[in-house]
């Protein structure tokens, strides 16, 4: 006849406890409750949410750095970019400068009697 014995370390008697501890639902005293409800109130208190920059140099160089809508641009993207913006504003000074011309022509012959 065997017997299977146990045996009875400081170990496995802490993971009985633990064990044991973790299926009971832990409730706090009053007092306790109330000191942990303080903390969180408290915490909650002083929570900061502005903007913090961490890194100076890293938000000098994103400064410095061309956008596009917001976005940071490549080289060509920039060259493109420029390029798109001065045609396009070549045409409407183009039609800019004509409507004043029809504009001061349609004025000027109601002027002249």
């Amino acid at each position: 006849m065997q017997h299977c014995h146990r045996s009875e370390s400081p170990l496995s008697n802490e993971n009985i406890s633990i064990i044991q501890g973790m299926s009971k639902a832990c409730r706090y005293s009053p007092e306790e409750k109330k000191e942990r409800i303080e903390r969180y109130r408290s915490k909650r208190n002083q929570r900061n949410f502005n903007k913090k920059i961490k890194y100076v140099c890293r938000k000098t160089l994103a400064d410095s750095r061309p956008r596009i809508r917001g976005r940071f641009a490549k080289n060509d993207e920039i060259e493109k970019n420029f390029q798109n913006q001065w045609s396009h504003m070549g045409m409407e000074n183009d039609e800019y400068y004509d409507n004043w011309i029809n504009f001061l022509d349609s004025f000027s012959t109601n002027l002249i009697p």
